[in-house]
Parts: C-alpha cells; sequence; structure tokens
C-alpha cells in the first residue's frame, strides 16, 4: 500500500521564519533598550573632548610660528580646525586607520570580523577593529588595550556619533593622534618634522605623518626615517587601493625625497614671542614679520663685529601707522644662558641726548621758541652741578635748531628750565615715555640730558608719536588689540623737530659727504649717558620709528659707547632696507610763531664776564700743553689778553698753553673790562696726585 505524503502548506513553512525574525527584532530591541537605559545611565562625558590642553604658542603676522612650549601635560600639541589640515592628510588617514569611517556607524561589524577571523587564524592579535571614533574615546579616557576596554570603546563610539559629525570626529583625531616624541596632532608634527603647517603638507609628506600613529615611538621620523618611509609606501598603497590617489600620484609620492626640518633651531625672535608669552600666557598671532625680522636680525648681526667684545644690542621697529611692533631684538645673542635672556628693548635704561627733541617740543608748542630762535650754550652752575657739552666747550650764542642738531647740553637744560620741567615731563608722557614717580623732583634738570632711566620701547613709540605728527598710539604685540590713539603734541611742532633732525640738515656717520638725495628720508636723535654706558639712536621716517641702543646689561661703560658711532650707524642701515625706507620725504613746515620767547639766562646778560674759564680752574697739560677755549658772556668783537699779551682773534679762539700760571682778561671795544681770572696749567705727571679738574 502505498501512502502519499501531504505537501506542506507555505503557512505552515513560514512559521520558522516568521519565529527567527520576531526572535532578531525581540534581541534588537532588547539591545536597543539596553543602549538606551545605558545611555541614559552613562551619558557621554563631553567635557572630556576638552582635556586636550593646547600649547601656548606664539604667530607671526601671517601665522608663522616663532615659539612653542608644550602644554600642561609636557606635551606638544596645536589643535587646528579641518579646514586647515591638507586634505591629503585626512584621506591618509581614513584610508590607513578606518577605511570604511564615513559609513559605519562609530564601530565598523566588517572590521570586527574581519580581525576576528585574522586573530583566530593566527592564534594571537595580529589586527584591531578599532574606529577613529573608538581611538579617540580610548585617547579620551586613556584606557588600556583589552577586550572590556575595546567593549566600553564601542559604546562611546557610538554615541560620540551621535554627537557630534564625521568631520569634527576625524578632526579631533588628527588633533589628539600621537606621532612620535611628545608629539601630539598632526600640526604639532608637522612643524617638528617639517617645519610646515599641516595645511602645506605634500601627498608624500602627509603619507608619511599618516603613517605614525601605528607605531608613534617606533616610526619616529627624526629617528627611523627609514621605517617611516617603508610606512608611508603602506600608507600610499592603501589610498590607491580605495580611490583616493592615481597610481600615478602614487608613484610620484612615493619617489619624492622626504626632507626633515633640522631638529634644533634657534627660534625666530626669541625674546619678542617671550614677551608676548608674558603678555597672553597662551600666545597668538602677533604683529612681528619675521621677513622685516630676518633683515633687522641680519643687519644687528653684521653690525656686531664693529662694538667691543662683550656688547649687547637691541632693536626695535614700530609701524607708525598701525601702532605695530614689526621687529625686536632682545640681546647680541639669544642664545647666551645669562645675558641672551635679558631683553633689552624692556629694560631700563638712561637715554641721555635722545629725550632733547621732546624739551625742544614742549618750548616749540608753547610758543617760546622756534627753529631760529637764539639759545645759550654758557657755563652755568646749578646746585652745584656745571654741566658742560660733550667736548667740554661753549659755543654762546647758537640758534636753536643748530643747537638741538648738536646735542648742545646747556641750551637744553636753560630751555628746560624756561619752560618748566612740569611741562616737559608731561610731554614726554603724552609722547608715550612712560616716567616713574617723582620724576621731576628726583631728576631736576638733568632730566633734559637723559638723567631717568626709560626703555627703549618707551622712547621709540615716542619718535613714533613724532612721525603721527603728534597722535601716540600703544605699541601693539598681538593683531588682535584694537589700536589707541590720542593726540599728545601740536602738529607744528613735532614737523618741526621731524625737519631739524632730518637727513636735510646732516647725514648720518659715514655719509657726510653724499647729498640728501641720494638716500632715504628720516630724522633721528643720538644719545650716550653719563659714563657711556648706554648709546643710543633713535628716529623715524613717517612710516617706521626704529630705535637702537648699545651698552652693557650689567651697567658698565666704554669709551666706545657713543651713540652717534655706536648705535648711528646701525639705525641709519636700517632706514636705507627697502622694505622699511620711507617712500617719500615730508614736506618742509612753516616757521613756528613765537608768542613769548624764552629770557636769556642770567649768565647771558649783564657786565662783562668771563665764563670759561672759570676763575681758579686747573688744567692738565697734556702732550705738553692744555687746550683752553675762552668764553664771555657777551656777544661781540672783544679783545682778549692773555698775562697783559693782547691775543689775535685766531689764538683768543682757542688758547694752547704750557704749563704755568696765567691771568686771562677781555676788553669791549667800548673800553669796559671783564674781570680777570687767573688759571694754572700742570704738567701731567704733577696732576695725577691733585684733585683737579681736567678737560
Amino acid at each position: 500500500m502505498i501512502h502519499s505524503e501531504t505537501p506542506k502548506t507555505p503557512r505552515r513553512r513560514a512559521r520558522p521564519l516568521r519565529r527567527l525574525l520576531r526572535g532578531v527584532l525581540a534581541a534588537a530591541a532588547a539591545m536597543t533598550l539596553a543602549w538606551l537605559i545605558a545611555s541614559w545611565l552613562l551619558p557621554f562625558p563631553e567635557e572630556r573632548l576638552d582635556r586636550w590642553g593646547a600649547s601656548p604658542c606664539v604667530l607671526d603676522v601671517r601665522g608663522r610660528p616663532m615659539l612653542s612650549l608644550v602644554a600642561s601635560d609636557d606635551q606638544w600639541r596645536l589643535p587646528v580646525p579641518l579646514r586647515e589640515i591638507s586634505p591629503w592628510l585626512a584621506k591618509a588617514t581614513v584610508a590607513t586607520e578606518d577605511r570604511r569611517f564615513y559609513s559605519h556607524p562609530g564601530v565598523d561589524p566588517v572590521a570586527i570580523v574581519r580581525a576576528a577571523a585574522s586573530n583566530l587564524l593566527a592564534r594571537r592579535i595580529v589586527s584591531g577593529a578599532s574606529t577613529l571614533d573608538m581611538q579617540v574615546c580610548r585617547m579620551m579616557d586613556d584606557r588600556p588595550r583589552t577586550l572590556w576596554s575595546k567593549l566600553v570603546e564601542s559604546f562611546r563610539a557610538v554615541q560620540l556619533e551621535r554627537l557630534k559629525s564625521k568631520d569634527d570626529i576625524l578632526a579631533l583625531y588628527l588633533n589628539t593622534a600621537p606621532y612620535g616624541s611628545n608629539l601630539r596632532g598632526v600640526e604639532a608634527a608637522s612643524l617638528a618634522y617639517f617645519g610646515k603647517h599641516a595645511r602645506d603638507l605634500s601627498l608624500a609628506e602627509a603619507a608619511l605623518v599618516a603613517g605614525l600613529p601605528q607605531s608613534p615611538s617606533r616610526l619616529r621620523a627624526d629617528r627611523n626615517l627609514a621605517g617611516a618611509l617603508v610606512r608611508q609606501k603602506v600608507v600610499l598603497a592603501r589610498m590607491a587601493a580605495a580611490g583616493l590617489i592615481t597610481a600615478d600620484e602614487q608613484r610620484h609620492a612615493g619617489a619624492d625625497p622626504i626632507l626633515l626640518s633640522p631638529a634644533s633651531r634657534t627660534p625666530p625672535a626669541p625674546h619678542a614671542a617671550w614677551l608676548a608669552l608674558q603678555q597672553r600666557p597662551h600666545g597668538g598671532r602677533t604683529t612681528i614679520d619675521l621677513d622685516i625680522q630676518a633683515e633687522v636680525q641680519r643687519l644687528a648681526d653684521e653690525h656686531r663685529p664693529r662694538l667691543p667684545d662683550g656688547s649687547e644690542q637691541a632693536v626695535v621697529v614700530i609701524d607708525i601707522a598701525d601702532s605695530a611692533i614689526v621687529a625686536l631684538v632682545g640681546s647680541a645673542d639669544a642664545r647666551d644662558p645669562v645675558e641672551g635672556q635679558v631683553n633689552g628693548v624692556t629694560a631700563l635704561r638712561s637715554p641721555g641726548s635722545a629725550l632733547k627733541p621732546f624739551i625742544y617740543a614742549a618750548a616749540f608748542e608753547a610758543g617760546r621758541l622756534n627753529a631760529e630762535s637764539t639759545v645759550y650754550d654758557v657755563p652755568i652752575q646749578r646746585a652745584g652741578w656745571k654741566p658742560s657739552n660733550f667736548d667740554h666747550t661753549f659755543t654762546g650764542e647758537v640758534p636753536a635748531a643748530e643747537a638741538l642738531r648738536r646735542s648742545l647740553n646747556v641750551p637744553a637744560i636753560l630751555v628746560a628750565e624756561g619752560v618748566g620741567l612740569a611741562r616737559c615731563c608731561g610731554v614726554l608722557e603724552a609722547a608715550g615715555v612712560r616716567l616713574p614717580p617723582g620724576t621731576e623732583a628726583r631728576g631736576g634738570l638733568a632730566l633734559a640730558v637723559g638723567g631717568i632711566d626709560v626703555t627703549l620701547l618707551d622712547l621709540t613709540n615716542a619718535y613714533a608719536t613724532l612721525g603721527r605728527g603728534g597722535i601716540r598710539s600703544t605699541p601693539r604685540l598681538f593683531v588682535d588689540e584694537r589700536p589707541d590713539a590720542a593726540r599728545a603734541l601740536d602738529p607744528a611742532a613735532c614737523q618741526t623737530v621731524n625737519e631739524i633732525l632730518s637727513v636735510r640738515h646732516r647725514r648720518p656717520g659715514g655719509l657726510e659727504d653724499s647729498s640728501p638725495a641720494d638716500g632715504p628720508w628720516f630724522m633721528w636723535k643720538t644719545g650716550t649717558s653719563a659714563g657711556r654706558r648706554d648709546a643710543w639712536a633713535v628716529g623715524h621716517n613717517t612710516r617706521y620709528a626704529i630705535g637702537v641702543w648699545i651698552g652693557r646689561f650689567r651697567g658698565t661703560g666704554r669709551i666706545d659707547f657713543v651713540g652717534a658711532s655706536a648705535a648711528q650707524p646701525l639705525v641709519a642701515d636700517l632706514f636705507r632696507l627697502p622694505r622699511l625706507r620711507a617712500a617719500a620725504p615730508p614736506p618742509s613746515p612753516a616757521p613756528l610763531v613765537v608768542r613769548r620767547p624764552l629770557p636769556p639766562p642770567a649768565e647771558a646778560g649783564g657786565d662783562l664776564r668771563i665764563l670759561a674759564p672759570s676763575d681758579g680752574e686747573t688744567f692738565v697739560a697734556l702732550g705738553g700743553k692744555a687746550v683752553i677755549r675762552p668764553l664771555a658772556n657777551l656777544p661781540g668783537d672783544l679783545q682778549w689778553f692773555l698775562s697783559g699779551r693782547l691775543l689775535d682773534a685766531r689764538d683768543a679762539a682757542r688758547l694752547e698753553l704750557p704749563p704755568g700760571r696765567y691771568e686771562l682778561r677781555c676788553v669791549q671795544p667800548t673800553g669796559r673790562s671783564s674781570y680777570a681770572v687767573r688759571v694754572t696749567v700742570c704738567p701731567a705727571i704733577a696732576a695725577r696726585t691733585e684733585d683737579t679738574l681736567v678737560r
């Protein structure tokens, strides 16, 4: 008997499939519910994504690095947005670390299966399945590489996908991954290995950098370039396999030579960078222009051999229009472990005669003088102080412009006395020179000849005020600082000072015989402090204000530290630089109106008197004779008598006397005679044992 089976209906066959589907759906629902509960109980710690502190970094005006320090965790990390990272580097990283990055939800199931199979076949861990999301989460928590850590990272990676976009996650990875030594992130690696920003990496360089996180210590390009290049070829091959580059691009990139940046370099503009970090510990983009800085540094280095051994120098350049510090050299050698740590631009030093333009500006502004006004260069005494000029001579009556150009001391002192110290101090501070409290009382009339301490930065900024026609602005070191501006001086007074001290009326040292048309226009003033401890030269050309200081930080003087010979040549060279050169000279100013002239000093009027030499003065016969330049308080044709002998005009202007005692008298044509003065000339050897005044 034949039995036939009743065929199964489709409905009965579908029951197991439905049960399987229900099971899968139930499992998925359970897993989803578990994931939601876990996410609710364990929310993603977003604050940990901000745990990676950035390294303080100082950049120049064009974004070029000047100085960078490690972050608080001793890592060098310079976060940059994805748009400032080379596209080659982003593509190389995705191709190497997480090929399906843009398609998976934070965890890559395909990679998990592949890694599991590879590890089972090899009976050891030979492959991982970490996505970029998982690696970011691992670095966020610094977890060890264990199975439990992988589960936690997977959970966090899925959470991260819900919080951040793919590009944000890629940027997080590129800014936190290790690239050898204490380098974290592609910007730090690019600067360290290639001396360029991550946005500027070539395909070959990007492929090399992208391969380093696999084994940062072993593949450090500066220690194992051969190993890094082997890994680079793997990265290029994966990029080609993923269709991110062509075969030709792969071949050419693999053949491109890799040129690493020198391991140790002196940072450009170190004193400017450290000054910036003092103002902003996190750093920022400064106004320093490294192109100008390099040329200023070059000229300073070329000038150094002309100075005595052990000399220090400082230079600052200020853009007058923007009040921006564009170059700053703080010392002769920033690598010097002692002297190189001092910033001469911000150190307080005595400026000598470099303050005189502002003394005259105070008188010009007050209507007490103009360039043609007569001032007096005569011997004076104030509270026991007998100031004299650099060459220990006196000129008598002299135009104010000539007195300022020749940097005569007594006229500047008398102008300050006539105008008032309070007004002079006010003009200096208004122009930008910060004065210590009580300067007027402490410095007295010595203020006119540099009897206070100022910084090179402040003084150069005061000359920038002259270049702006009397508008003062605080020097800026960061591009995002808002410049301020305030009227400090009368424009006509500034124009007059600029004209007096410009190359139209005097040539810089070494160029005295050249025509003003042969060089650029600029004005400048030198200064030499008492004891020749400081040599200064400061000026402007309406575009830039430049200040130079020469000396020793420990304050010891040298006979060579004279502003005109030690500092002025460097200032002239700087103003001749094409980058700093003035486009056109300003027009000559109209004469100032004098409303209330300064009266002549008592020493210049009254009865006929001999101002120099003083009665009873002793001179030393150096070379067998002493040189004496007689001077009377009244102008005109005078007859001079030496020990009763009438002198002709030439002899009376410059006496050369051997050792002996002499009597000097002068007589006006009207017959009025001065009191006689008696002087002694001692032999040089004898003079060494006596308390004498040496001229």
